[in-house]
């Protein structure tokens, strides 16, 4: 009896301490659910914070991280271009290389000038059309990526989400009329704005814009025009600006590659070009001068893999075009978050059927 006197006592004892053990458990959980709360919380806004002054990388966020993101203030980017040779001295990817430079520099300033936007990177897309026709070029159909652009779009505009700016570099033709297809149907059925400010840029780098020279302190021949149209002064001095380390030292010791002589079909092109701008049509004549110099290079025989002079490019030409190319790309970007409609007609595009044709 005594030992369970004993025991009763010190199970007595025991429920108290018991007792006060529950109440200082139950206080501390309320303590720790409190605290638990606010680092959710702060976890949360940090996480925001973060998504808000980054640039994200869509493949790197979870879909509960894609679904935190503000529609109506998110807007993606993305470098669309072909693998393509170019010249002896720069890699085939030089123009996603420099897109991914252009693309950087977007970011940079839209976030100075939107700090509430939502900056995502999608990743390179390295498809094109009309890649110069040489080993080691790999060029897709013009419908192919015109339905990869529209279904990146759609996908985009099913979340909620309306802007897809690009970078670009190239100049093929049917690539330029296949995305700017891809953004007038994305922005007729889904209100979303696929935007290429190259399809605006190269057009004036082709047609000598006044403009365009007097701000880059460029002119003919090192602007990126038929005489330079593919790694020649201007693309080079791109590169040497973006990435020097992906040149070719022997850059310096090529010999330009001159415009060739117009036989064939594109004498027949330069003609009907010539007629066109005798009879007031300047516009479409001129558009169709420069896809005659560029059948005319592309068929000659042997052909060189590049167009223009590569030893006279310089980085500091490279940043003025770089400089340019950004300017121009915000003032287009600024239009869309404005509200404003943006559809670009790049070069021929009154004969868009064009990308209907085989590569």
């Amino acid at each position: 009896m005594c030992l369970f006197f004993v025991s009763a006592g010190s199970l007595l004892v025991f429920m108290g301490r018991k007792a006060s053990f529950i109440r200082m458990t139950a206080s501390n959980a309320g303590i720790f659910g409190t605290v638990l709360n606010l680092y959710s919380k702060n976890h949360e806004e940090g996480v925001k914070k973060k998504m808000s002054s980054d640039l994200l990388e869509y493949v790197e966020l979870t879909q509960t991280e894609i679904s935190q993101l503000d529609t109506a203030q998110t807007v993606f980017l993305m470098s669309v271009s072909p693998i393509e040779v170019h010249g002896y001295h720069l890699p085939v990817g030089t123009d996603v290389f420099i897109a991914e430079e252009l693309l950087g520099r977007y970011a940079k300033v839209l976030r100075e000038k939107h700090p509430d936007l939502s900056l995502v990177k999608l990743p390179p897309l390295y498809v094109g059309s009309d890649a110069l026709p040489s080993l080691g070029s790999l060029s897709v159909r013009a419908t192919a990526l015109e339905k990869i652009l529209i279904d990146y779009g759609k996908g985009l505009a099913k979340q909620g989400f309306r802007y897809l700016f690009i970078a670009d570099n190239h100049g093929g033709p049917r690539h330029q009329l296949a995305i700017a297809k891809a953004s007038a149907v994305l922005w007729k059925k889904h209100r979303f704005y696929l935007i290429d400010p190259f399809n605006l840029v190269f057009r004036r780098m082709v047609q000598h814009d006044e403009e365009l020279f007097e701000r880059t302190g460029l002119g003919p021949g090192n602007c990126g025009d038929d005489p330079d149209s593919h790694a020649g002064t201007n693309e080079t001095s791109l590169m040497l600006a973006s990435c020097p380390q992906k040149v070719r030292e022997n850059y310096s010791e090529l010999d330009p590659s001159l415009p060739a002589e117009h036989t064939g079909g594109a004498k027949l092109v330069l003609a009907l070009a010539r007629s066109l701008m005798k009879v007031g049509a300047k516009q479409a004549g001129r558009d169709l001068e420069h896809l005659a110099n560029t059948l005319a290079w592309v068929s000659s025989n042997p052909m060189k893999p590049y167009m223009g002079d590569p030893k006279l490019a310089s980085a500091k030409n490279g940043e003025a075009m770089l400089n340019y190319r950004l300017e121009e790309a915000i003032k287009l970007f600024d239009r869309a978050l404005q509200g404003e409609p943006v559809q670009i007609k790049p070069m021929l595009w009154n004969l868009r059927v064009l990308r209907f044709l085989p590569e």
